[in-house]
């Protein structure tokens, strides 16, 4: 029975090993299966898990063995008639295990083929499917043996048959990183780019996978969110290749295998990226009709966030941004007030699905170049990715290179706000009339014409004989022509006659000007005229101006200091910056003026410099000048979202609520401002027009001017006279 025994354990170990050996791929077999049976499409791998590690399998025998003697112990006691059942049972075991394994050795050739033929045709179906019109980039590293692979081959010939595409095959070295920027961006024939990739165990275990990323990261695939990523390759490390940091803003991203997956960027809780199982493929029959029930498997319109939350950075602005600082740490939180973004964004994020959190910049600024190249303020945190985008920013040449933008609004124009102006001081009254060149004109005139006539009166005396005229009655009778109480006529010839002619049409018109003129300024007093443009505040002598702090950085401060004309130069060099108390203090003392942007000034204005009858110290110039090209948000480089913030921006832009709401916005914070001060909102224009249909009585402090003139003439003759008895004496 010991004999019997023995047979039987060597029987079960000889079983053991034909059964592992069924289960068992050698070595030098695993690396041709792996490269003649895996496939990927868009990231489906095909492969059959066909290896067992062999310390495992010795462990296994062991335990084999140590079963069998115990049974073998059991069956010494029940006698002969069981061990030569046994006997002959391991027999049969023996010869259908290798019956087995000869049959799965004579399939396995055809096995391998059907399999690279099956990944081919998936993958040239889906091309033909979803990527028709795209320009498509074959990507793989020239060191793996993807390069040689049956499956690349197969997949290569498929998508050619199927597509109308431009194909692209490129190779990524070690030695030379390829610049890839030119073959992602394809051609003007194509309407989308898209990008495969093959990968074997081979380069999991190697630098392969990092070699193809990090050129891609290079590349600015990054920047381009709706390329489509497929994805060919083994399951292990097939979501390290999903998470690479080059496709963070990559929209459709899909790795298959024998079951399908979808990277996605918002399916996650709170709208994290994550992966989708689609469905499963089956070797056999492939059921390429399935990808039509997934239109959205390489072109997600992200039209569920699931809410996912924003990094939003903010400075204030109203009436297009403001908030509620929460601690008054750098950076805080804010709790968003009512505002023209603020309603727009949480359109958005009831359209979409998604939360945010708003934080104030440290710094408090739009964003400046700085000498290394980066940016501060808000764009910074754009070009670090520390914020997804932020509120109220103005596109330069210079910030559309690190950002994307979003056009929001037209940009707020700027203003020159004064003090307003008054009434001139009725002393001057009646030489207020005529400017100062026309005074010094008509003075010229006078005696100029004097002396004309008194020169021909001579001449022609000379020539004739006859008596002539003084340059004394000359010029007395110039003067008093031009004051309508004119002396005898002095000329003594047709020529001076004439000359007197015009002379007197001259003073007509001259006349009739001045005392038009006088009676009106005597009317409607004359004010002081307030700065319109820069140019005004420039030539206005002993004046000054300034803005805010907030206001003159960014693009504001960029847009004055390159400016190539000399009066905005001017402006920029005497530019003084002061907080909006201060600012409005020198306002009303008079002499400076403040340049802001405009709707947020009359908001200003009409809450806290507006008395209860409307009526206002501070005049806003009628002109208006623009420095930025339009209001927007600011995103950060390649944002996958950017798309569908346009599309539902446009929709709204196109009711024109944004207009609405600006003014709606404006007007409610005015009425609480004024509300918390007990002010009447009455317009001050209204109270201006009545104020200029009132009835004047002129006064004496109209006519003031000539009781001057009077008594100027008695100091004029008391001099004279004076003067006279001086000479006398001496």
């Amino acid at each position: 029975m010991h004999w019997m025994g023995l047979l039987s354990l060597s029987s079960l170990v000889v079983v053991s090993w034909v059964t592992a050996y069924k289960k068992m791929t050698p070595v030098s077999q695993v690396v041709e299966v792996v490269e003649e049976e895996e496939g990927t499409i868009h990231g489906i791998v095909w492969r059959r898990t066909m290896e067992i590690k062999e310390e495992n399998m010795k462990d296994a025998v062991g335990v084999m063995v140590k079963e069998a003697v115990k049974e073998e112990e059991e069956e010494e006691e029940e006698g002969p008639v069981r061990s030569e059942e046994m006997v002959n049972a391991v027999g049969v075991m023996v010869k259908e295990a290798v019956k087995e394994e000869e049959e799965e050795e004579e399939e396995g050739p055809v096995r391998s083929e059907e399999m690279v033929n099956a990944v081919g045709v998936m993958v040239g179906q889906i091309v033909e499917d979803k990527l028709q019109g795209c320009h498509i980039m074959f990507l793989s590293s020239s060191s793996s043996p993807a390069v040689h692979s049956p499956i690349v081959n197969s997949i290569l010939r498929h998508t050619t048959a199927k597509t109308r595409s431009s194909l692209v095959v490129v190779t990524v070295t070690s030695g030379q990183q390829q610049d890839l920027e030119q073959s992602m961006w394809g051609n003007t024939f194509t309407t989308c780019r898209a990008i495969i990739m093959y990968f074997t165990d081979h380069d999991n275990n190697n630098n392969n996978t990092e070699l193809v990323f990090g050129s891609l990261e290079r590349a600015g695939l990054w920047k381009l969110p709706e390329t489509r990523v497929v994805m060919v390759g083994p399951k292990n490390g097939m979501e390290g290749r999903l998470f690479q940091s080059s496709l963070r803003n990559t929209i459709n991203c899909v790795d298959e295998r024998v079951l399908v997956y979808r990277r996605c960027l918002y399916c996650n809780t709170h709208g994290q990226p994550g992966l989708q199982l689609l469905f499963q493929w089956n070797l056999t029959e492939l059921h390429l009709d399935r990808l039509s029930q997934y239109p959205y498997l390489l072109n997600d319109p992200l039209s569920d966030l699931k809410g996912h939350t924003f990094r939003v950075a903010t400075i204030s602005y109203f009436p297009y941004i403001d908030y509620k600082r929460d601690n008054e740490e750098p950076g805080t939180t804010v709790t968003p007030l009512d505002s023209v973004n603020v309603r727009i964004l949480d359109a958005l994020a009831n359209s979409l699905n998604f939360t945010y959190d708003m934080r104030e910049d440290p710094s408090r600024s739009f964003g400046n170049l700085e000498t290394d190249g980066m940016y501060s303020g808000m764009m910074g945190q754009l070009q670090r990715e520390e914020a997804d985008f932020c509120t109220m920013l103005a596109p330069t040449p210079g910030r559309l290179k690190v950002v994307d933008y979003l056009r929001l609004t037209p940009s707020d124009a700027f203003v020159i706000a004064s003090l307003k102006p008054s009434v001139l001081p009725a002393n001057l009254a009646l030489v207020r009339p005529f400017s100062r060149n026309v005074w010094v004109c008509v003075m010229a005139c006078v005696v100029g014409w004097g002396l004309v006539l008194w020169m021909l009166q001579g001449v022609w005396s000379a020539l004739t004989g006859l008596h002539t005229i003084t340059l004394g009655k000359a010029i007395e009778y110039s003067w008093s022509v031009i004051l309508e109480n004119s002396a005898k006529d002095p000329s003594v010839n047709i020529s001076g006659q004439m000359l007197v002619g015009w002379w007197l049409v001259f003073c007509l018109v001259i006349s009739t000007g001045f005392s038009s003129s006088l009676i009106s300024h005597l009317t409607v007093q004359g004010r002081s005229r307030a700065p319109e443009s820069l140019g005004d505040l420039v030539e206005q002598e002993g004046w000054t101006w300034g803005t805010e702090p907030w206001a003159y950085n960014g693009a504001t401060l960029e847009y004055f200091s390159k400016h190539t004309d000399t009066i905005v130069k001017q402006i920029h060099t005497n530019m003084q910056v002061l907080v909006l108390e201060k600012a409005m203090n020198k306002v009303l003392a008079g002499g400076f003026s403040f340049v802001i942007v405009k709707n947020y000034i009359l908001v200003i204005i009409a809450s806290t410099y507006t008395d209860t009858y409307g009526q206002s110290a501070v005049y806003v110039s009628k002109k208006e000048f623009s420095a930025l090209a339009c209001y927007g948000w600011g995103i950060r480089m390649g944002a996958p979202f950017l798309n569908q913030f346009i599309t539902l921006h446009a929709h709204l832009e196109d009711t024109g609520i944004i207009e609405t709401w600006t003014k709606t916005i404006m007007a409610d914070r005015v009425s609480s401002n004024r509300e918390k001060t007990k002010l009447d909102s009455n317009t001050p224009q209204q109270l201006s027009l009545q104020d200029d249909q009132r009835q004047v009585v002129l006064s004496l402090s109209h006519l003031q001017g000539a009781f001057y003139l009077l008594g100027l003439g008695c100091v004029a003759g008391a001099l004279g006279l004076m003067a006279e008895l001086f000479l006398l004496v001496v």
